[in-house]
């Protein structure tokens, strides 16, 4: 039974691997990584948010500089999410990783018998709720 279900798992893995949703990820990202003005936003954003993390190290910080901490890198994220391909990006990778989490809720569900613990994407065990299966 072991093997059986080892089996299973490698064609569940190599069905996500080859998924629509993986393959946009893929080429979303070849696209980002291929367009300079995309790569140097991320750079920058990268850099940046590198930057105001480690003035917040070692320190005590209070809530408003957490709160300006979180504005300026919400500002920031948004200027590379303004690049078409770095957004294509964020969308395809938030869809590939949504599926996934789907997939483990739905395997959590059918080991335990309980829903995830975040509820996010579990199996509620009414197909009629869910279009996720097929």
């Amino acid at each position: 039974m072991r093997n059986e279900i080892i089996e299973k798992a490698q064609e569940l893995g190599t069905m996500i691997a080859e998924s629509e949703e993986r393959d946009r990820v893929a080429k979303a990202g070849d696209a980002m990584n291929a367009n300079e003005e995309a790569v140097e936003l991320l750079n920058t954003y990268n850099k940046n948010r590198k930057e105001a993390t480690e003035k917040l190290r070692g320190t005590n910080p209070t809530k408003e500089d957490l709160e300006q901490y979180k504005a300026y890198v919400q500002a920031e994220f948004e200027k590379i999410a303004g690049n078409a391909l770095i957004s294509e990006y964020i969308e395809a990778s938030r869809d590939f990783d949504n599926m996934v989490q789907q997939v483990n809720a739905v395997l959590s569900y059918f080991i335990t018998g309980q829903e995830s613990a975040t509820g996010e994407g579990g199996c509620s065990g009414n197909c009629s709720s869910c279009s996720s299966c097929h």
